[in-house]
């Protein structure tokens, strides 16, 4: 028997404490002492002194209302403190059992001398029932009312004593194929039948295991016909695996790859089960498509080999089939039986009396005490866990999923728990269940999926040649390595479109440097009708979404044709999308950012010269290219690989071509597509995330570089050399800003058009802006220049100067033209300048100094900023310099304290 404290849902801890405090005086009362002190200590625990109305000797309590059992480091804290305040006894009364260790603790205590073992008292659940049914406080349960009514004692579970604000009930469960469904309630005063909806109603609002359960089967007028509960469980849906390895669902184990570490590792872990007295939980977690549904597939089928297969019963439960919590349930009952049948264990009726300590009925005790002595470990794997807490509705199955854990980790049998989940869910940070569940993780054992390592995607790749019998190039094996960035949905993705291609008779190199992966999956798309495409995002709304439902809504046709185009999964009478990446994608049009790693050979600008050479519709052979721009012809094999990997050109061989997706070879369209791809890169993304808006060092650049490429091993001159290119590409793409030695994180709107003055701009740009023009006369110089473009000549050289290093003008044949995309971006020519104007360190310092110190002069300011930079200003400087650094930073100021960007100040010259 056991104690449940239930409290209506939402209420608070201390709501449960009281009621636990109301049971301890009703317990303290019949034992003849008083409350004299009460001591809230956190929640529902509560510590009370307490003096014999007798004899006057005082007692120390400890209450604990918690399912988790009570610890042994818990009982020796309690004698402590009875000890040193020299208080007569200790008790602790717990509506929960205690631990192994705990148990151990109390025969040992039981062993010692009398007048020591006398001074603490064990209040567990049963002997407090004891001590209410002793000083009639409550009766006896109602064993033979129940087994009247129910008409099988068979099909009748555990009993409970029901403590709530609406009083006291011995709740007793139906059995429903061996495993609890329903529940009759009983007063615990009088043992009459409660039978009226009130009292179902409140007691169903409760926050406890009972509620969980039919409530209502007890309310029938008449006998309950025999055999009525024993129809079969909620059918439990078994993780599924492709029928073939092009399938998306879960992998083949003859198709697995990788993992290696992680499965040797979880494999030990299910031995150490029989030899120590660890945790029994594992987890395995990871971001969505990195495998964890096809590594538990591949774990399923290693525990069947000759090695493993009398030692360890691996059955994996999807938990997407959950509608109740009976679910959870059923699955171990599930796991158990077909455990037996495949020879773990005796051959032992299963049923299971309480769904709040599972483990606790005696036929599943004497089945776990058989495996024991056997030296056998039955593994029972939760898989899509996440789905319990990101789903209110479900968060009774999460409760009884909780409940099962806790009861193995602190039966300490040869039972292992595992759960997978993704860790990049949109879960509901507020559902109760996501904050329990994450501070259960001392109960666990974590193994996290990363992305696979170079020799996994060289492995899955030559499973793919084996698969389709034929050999890939090097350069496609190169090309699907880099663009997948060892992401296993995305590889897979990959190597099935290529698939589709060689089977079309098409050349899919191309297809493969398509790094927008909402194109890969709108590919998916382009085939389907609109009922069939309607019916998908329906399913993907509801997902797991109910098969009936959906076929009452969109037709059996309609659902049978996703199924076999595999968009669809059925698992038991649920549906869901084949990814939750694909899922999300229908869902919101997002796609998962896949950073682009990939460093090129060579350097922008023999890259851009060389795809200006390549033609549109026929190939050019390496040695002909090589006459044209001048160099040999492994050099242009080494620029033809970069151009390739880079979506700017495809190959046959040593010949290229300009790429279908860039379709031109003019520089403009080059850079373009040059700066889409590099937008998406790893090291652009981690600039951005860490400097965006600000000054940084070429070592700074260097730190980041290595940062986003963990896995790769360079020597300090390598990475030096890498760094450095990719940055120069970054600059070409228009994402960074050279000054002197020095860059700007800033993103320009467009790619740098005129490549000739580049690095002269960017040598020309100091670290300190102190060009002696006015924001105002800016500002009115980038109004006047045209689309057309205006002459050099016509603009002021000043204004020019400032214009250039904001990269707000390109200078081409002698013509001034606006970077339109960039001043787009800011949102107006204005707030162009200004968003410039706020990137400059300089001015931004300025702002720091008059800050410090209100009383400072502009020529004290330029002062300061010589020696900070090492500029080596005279007077004549700091005072001309002062006034302009003055006007500036007071306007980005301003502008940083409005709402709105204000009036440039100044005149025009």
């Amino acid at each position: 028997m056991k104690i449940e404290v239930a409290c209506e849902k939402g209420s608070s801890n201390k709501a449960k404490g009281d009621l636990l405090e109301k049971l301890a005086k009703k317990l303290l009362l019949s034992q003849n002492y008083d409350v004299i002190e009460e001591i809230r200590v956190v929640g529902a625990e509560l510590d009370l002194l307490c003096k014999h109305k007798v004899n006057g000797k005082k007692i120390y309590v400890e209450c604990k209302a918690q399912k988790e059992p009570i610890s042994a480091p818990v009982l020796r804290q309690l004698w402590g403190t009875v000890d040193i305040e020299e208080y007569s006894e200790g008790w602790i009364i717990t509506t929960s059992d205690f631990t192994k260790d705990a148990k151990g603790f109390v025969e040992n205590w039981r062993a010692k001398p009398q007048e020591k073992s006398e001074r603490l008292s064990f209040y567990s659940p049963s002997v407090i029932i004891e001590a209410l049914k002793s000083s009639l406080i409550i009766c006896e349960p109602p064993n033979l009312a129940a087994e009247e009514f129910i008409g099988n004692t068979e099909e009748l579970g555990d009993w409970t004593l029901l403590l709530s604000q609406f009083g006291m009930y011995w709740c007793v469960y139906t059995l429903k194929g061996g495993a609890p469904h329903g529940v009759l309630i009983y007063s615990a005063s009088s043992g009459k039948q409660i039978r009226d909806e009130d009292t179902i109603q409140n007691l169903a609002t409760l926050e406890t295991t009972v509620a969980d359960y039919d409530l209502r089967v007890g309310i029938a007028n008449e006998k309950i016909i025999v055999g009525t509960f024993s129809s079969r469980l909620p059918s439990v849906v078994q993780v599924q695996i492709g029928e073939s390895w092009d399938d998306y669902r879960p992998a083949r184990p003859k198709d697995f790859v990788g993992r290696d570490a992680t499965q040797k590792e979880i494999l030990k872990f299910l031995s150490s089960a029989k030899e120590n007295s660890g945790t029994r939980i594992f987890a395995i977690t990871g971001n969505s498509g990195l495998g964890k549904s096809s590594l538990i597939a591949k774990l399923r089928d290693r525990s069947k080999n000759i090695r493993y297969k009398n030692k360890y019963f691996v059955y994996a439960v999807d938990i997407r089939g959950a509608r109740e919590p009976s679910y959870i349930l059923a699955s171990f009952l599930a796991s158990l039986r077909e455990a037996q049948r495949n020879g773990f264990g005796d051959k032992i009726e299963l049923s299971l009396s309480d769904p709040s300590s599972p483990l606790n009925s005696s036929s599943i005790q004497f089945y776990l005490d058989s495996l024991e002595h056997k030296e056998q470990v039955i593994c029972l794997v939760f898989d899509q866990f996440e789905e319990l807490y990101s789903k209110p509705e479900l968060f009774g199955v999460f409760n009884a999923a909780k409940d099962l854990m806790l009861d193995v980790t602190s039966s300490q049998k040869n039972l292992v728990l595992g759960f997978a989940w993704k860790t990049d869910s949109t879960t509901q940070q507020d559902h109760p269940a996501y904050h329990l569940w994450h501070e259960l993780a001392d109960h666990r054992r974590e193994y996290r999926l990363d992305v696979f390592e170079s020799g996994e995607i060289s492995s899955s790749i030559t499973k793919f040649e084996k698969e389709i019998n034929q050999k890939v190039s090097a350069e496609i094996r190169h090309q699907i390595s880099e663009v997948s960035q060892g992401y296993p949905w995305l590889l897979k993705k990959l190597c099935i479109n290529l698939y589709e291609g060689i089977k079309k008779g098409e050349k899919a190199d191309s297809l493969l440097l398509d790094l927008d992966v909402g194109r890969l999956f709108q590919a998916d798309l382009n085939n389907l009708s609109q009922q069939e495409l309607m019916c998908l995002k329906l399913i993907a709304q509801n997902a797991p979404a109910d098969w009936s439902e959906i076929i009452e809504t969109s037709g059996t046709t309609v659902l049978n044709n996703l199924v076999h185009k595999r968009l669809v999964i059925k698992s038991g009478d649920r549906l869901n999308v084949y990814w939750d990446i694909f899922k999300d994608y229908l869902l919101t049009g997002r796609v998962p950012v896949v950073p682009y790693n990939y460093i090129p050979t060579s350097d922008p600008s023999s890259l851009i010269n060389l795809c200006t050479r390549l033609k549109v519709s026929e190939f050019t052979d390496s040695l002909n290219l090589g006459s044209l721009v001048g160099l040999n012809e492994r050099t242009i094999w080494n620029i033809g690989a970069d151009l390739v990997m880079l979506g700017l050109a495809e190959r046959d061989g040593t010949s290229f071509k300009v790429s279908k997706k860039l379709g031109a070879n003019d520089e403009v369209s080059i850079l373009n597509l040059l700066r889409e791809t590099l937008g998406k890169h790893a090291l652009k993304l981690a600039i951005f995330k860490n400097h965006s808006g600000k000054t940084i060092s070429a070592d700074a650049v260097r730190e980041t570089f290595s940062d986003c490429m963990p896995k790769a091993k360079f020597g300090e001159n390598t990475r030096n050399i890498y760094a450095n290119r990719l940055t120069n590409y970054l600059i070409y793409s228009g994402y960074l800003l050279r000054a002197g030695n020095f860059f700007i994180v800033q993103d320009t709107g467009s790619p740098v058009l005129d490549r000739d003055g580049l690095v002269r701009r960017g040598n020309q740009r100091g670290k300190v802006f102190s060009v002696s023009v006015s924001p105002y006369a800016t500002y009115s110089a980038l109004i006047d220049i045209t689309n057309a473009g205006v002459v050099v000549q016509e603009v002021g050289r000043n204004e020019l100067s400032v214009l250039k290093r904001f990269e707000l003008v390109t200078v081409k044949n002698d013509l001034v033209y606006q970077n339109a995309e960039s001043i787009l971006k800011s949102g107006g020519v204005k707030e162009a300048i200004w968003a410039a104007a706020k990137n400059e360190k300089s001015l931004l310092r300025c702002i720091e100094l008059a800050q410090e110190n209100p009383d400072m002069n502009p020529k004290e300011i330029a002062a300061k900023i010589s020696d900070e930079y090492k500029l080596n200003w005279s007077e004549g400087s700091n005072k001309r310099n002062g006034g302009i650094l003055k006007q500036w930073s007071s306007w980005v100021k301003e502008g940083m304290e409005l709402s709105s960007i204000p009036t440039p100040p100044g005149r025009p010259k």
